[in-house]
């Protein structure tokens, strides 16, 4: 929770910055993007999910010469995940069997406000000039959806010899509107005057869980890591 208090002060504090000196720009721009990362689990949540896509879009605002304030959606689902895509073994006749139906799946829908730091005095002189290009560090909070699901996983204190494959236990479901903060670097570099590309690598932190699921080697999942590495077009716009 100290993590993420501090990334909302840092946001605010970027925002608070970037309005005051905004009459050091000449005109405030605005920006539409459409992201495509590679989103990777960390930690407890790495081990039960590999790394898939998260897709999304911003709405971005040109604070001042060194601030730019970012509103993010984005999207990501993991599948195929633990314990469901796994093999076990079945106590009685110790012999390891799948889930034939089996579904271990996480859905994230997220919405963060960014903070976009650019720093060093000659680096906020760059952008929006044909290829030029300026880094930035970035700092954002915001709230976070997941809905987790394990489902059609065979029973595994049944007692039937043969196995019964079609006994399946009753679904699991964590599901939490909770929040989160992320922290990452990026560089901007411009196409044409209007037209950006953004590349950019984050960790992000997500209060929240999921249960255990000790029978299969899965322990409690709390807090929630994750880091993504992207690519985001961004246009940018006269307001």
């Amino acid at each position: 929770m100290k993590v993420v208090r501090i990334a909302f002060l840092a946001v605010f504090a970027l925002a608070v910055v970037g309005l005051s000196n905004s009459a050091l720009a000449q005109e405030g721009r605005w920006a539409v993007g459409g992201i495509a990362d590679y989103n990777i689990p960390m930690h407890r949540l790495g081990e039960r999910w590999d790394a898939t896509g998260k897709y999304g879009a911003t709405l971005s605002y040109v604070a001042s010469q060194r601030t730019l304030i970012e509103i993010e959606y984005n999207y990501s689902k993991f599948t195929n995940g633990k314990p469901a895509a796994d093999l076990w073994e079945y106590p009685i006749d110790q012999q390891e069997y799948p889930h034939p139906n089996g579904r271990s799946e996480i859905t994230w829908n997220n919405l963060i406000v960014n903070g976009l730091l650019f720093l060093g005095e000659e680096n906020v002189t760059h952008g929006f000039k044909a290829r030029d290009y300026r880094y930035y560090l970035l700092v954002g909070g915001g709230l976070y959806r997941y809905y987790a699901i394990n489902s059609n996983l065979v029973y595994s204190r049944q007692t039937n010899d043969p196995i019964d494959l079609d006994f399946v236990m009753e679904d699991q479901v964590d599901q939490r509107y909770t929040i989160g903060a992320n922290v990452g670097v990026g560089v901007e570099g411009f196409v044409t005057q209007n037209l950006a590309v953004d590349l950019r690598a984050r960790y992000n932190f997500v209060v929240g869980e999921l249960r255990n699921m000790l029978f299969y080697g899965l322990e409690k999942v709390r807090p929630m890591h994750l880091v993504d590495v992207g690519v985001q077009m961004k246009f940018y716009f006269w307001r």
